[in-house]
């Protein structure tokens, strides 16, 4: 039985809270990727921020005018912006994480029944060993 440790991939680099949104983006381009795993002062998984996350902070609404959400990037969300928001602003703090001894099929089932498309590979301590993508999985059973 293939465990969630053969087919993880390692973790390049992380974020922390407090890192700007931009600094996030252009990691997330640099190993082309769709999230980012986000660590803790104590080491351990403090959430991931992912494009999804992305997204809704552009689309978030600060105020109502006139009874209409204003959508940010009507509000000023700029580069400038981007460099001084922290990740802890828009960062997954629900996070599904698995285990390195855990069997694919139990990661499969998570990631299927939680419709999840990355879980972060973690230790006892929750600290950040590598992550499972759907694609990884499948790589394992061609």
């Amino acid at each position: 039985m293939n465990q969630v440790r053969d087919a993880m991939i390692q973790v390049e680099r992380t974020a922390r809270p407090s890192h700007p949104v931009a600094l996030a983006l252009r990691m997330m381009r640099e190993q082309n990727i769709s999230f980012l795993p986000v660590i803790g002062d104590n080491g351990s998984l403090y959430g991931i921020v992912t494009e999804g996350d992305l997204v809704r902070l552009i689309h978030r609404t600060l105020s109502e005018e006139n009874g209409q959400p204003t959508p940010f990037w009507l509000r000023g969300a700029t580069r400038e912006m981007l460099q001084v928001l922290p990740i802890r602003e828009v960062v997954s703090r629900q996070v599904d994480t698995i285990g390195p001894d855990a069997s694919l099929e139990e990661a499969a089932e998570i990631m299927f029944s939680r419709h999840r498309r990355v879980l972060p590979v973690v230790d006892a301590d929750g600290k950040v060993l590598g992550y499972l993508t759907r694609r990884a999985i499948i790589d394992m059973l061609i």
